[in-house]
């Protein structure tokens, strides 16, 4: 049933998957205060339900957000992106989230395409497209995506895609590595919410321990640091209750139960 106490955006559930749409369609979905504010309310509300288990943000219409609502920007005095004034900033905030999929819909534009950087994992459907369309507008890029993008497809194509502001189809999307996935668009969002269940099923002290070990880790050099306090972590995990139910139905020959 779809929760519609907000201005700018769609809420969901399935099963164990929060589901999150954004809803301007006559503006592209494109990213103001309100929305940004929305959003983050609305992830905050589901980290803290002990019924959700990952988050999917997908757009409505034909955009999944086709950036900053260029609204935002005109008589203003600079510092920073019009709606990144929120602390923490946005790659912090989804760091210490649930796990979230962004299935990308539509055209994803500037901010619409950095703040997926961001999540987890990114799905995209077939007709859909994206641009880091900064220089074309006269502007660098935000919300670490000069940082992050290098990560997700490495420095030539990252510098060919900020330099070119060119439009990044979802073939082409795929094999730089920008998204993992590519559906037909008929069938995108459902295998969003899929994987997105697939990552639910596991226990959620668990999965926010693996995604704080996988992106600090990512920047340590050194591996017998790395080694070392993954060892402090799993011997924390093999203390939990979700382990000893794993073991508990490996022993009985059933799935184990975490919920």
């Amino acid at each position: 049933m779809t929760i519609s106490k907000f201005e700018t955006i769609l809420v969901d559930r399935k099963d164990r998957v929060g589901i999150i749409t954004l809803n301007r369609p006559d503006h592209l979905n494109a990213m103001n205060r309100t929305m940004h504010k929305e959003l983050r309310d609305q992830i905050e509300s589901f980290n803290e339900d002990a019924s959700i288990g990952a988050i999917v943000i997908t757009g409505s219409g034909r955009a999944y957000s086709a950036g900053a609502d260029i609204s935002d920007f005109e008589n203003r005095d600079f510092r920073g992106s019009p709606v990144d004034s929120f602390v923490p900033k946005w790659p912090d905030f989804i760091k210490y989230s649930k796990p979230v999929v962004c299935a990308i819909n539509g055209v994803a534009v500037g901010l619409g395409i950095t703040m997926p950087l961001s999540c987890d994992i990114r799905i995209m459907a077939e007709s859909a497209k994206a641009s880091f369309r900064f220089a074309y507008i006269g502007l660098v890029p935000e919300y670490a995506s000069s940082h992050l993008l290098i990560q997700a497809v490495g420095h030539g194509k990252a510098m060919e895609f900020m330099l070119t502001g060119k439009m990044i189809d979802s073939k082409e999307a795929l094999s730089s590595g920008l998204v993992n996935y590519v559906y037909h668009d008929g069938v995108m969002l459902d295998k969003a919410i899929e994987l997105a269940s697939q990552i639910a099923f596991n226990p959620e002290w668990q999965l926010g321990e693996i995604k704080k070990m996988m992106r600090e880790h990512q920047f340590l050099d050194d591996t017998n640091q790395v080694i070392e306090n993954e060892n402090v972590i799993f011997n924390k995990a093999a203390k939990t209750d979700a382990h000893k139910e794993f073991l508990t139905s490996f022993r009985e020959k059933r799935k184990p139960n975490y919920h």
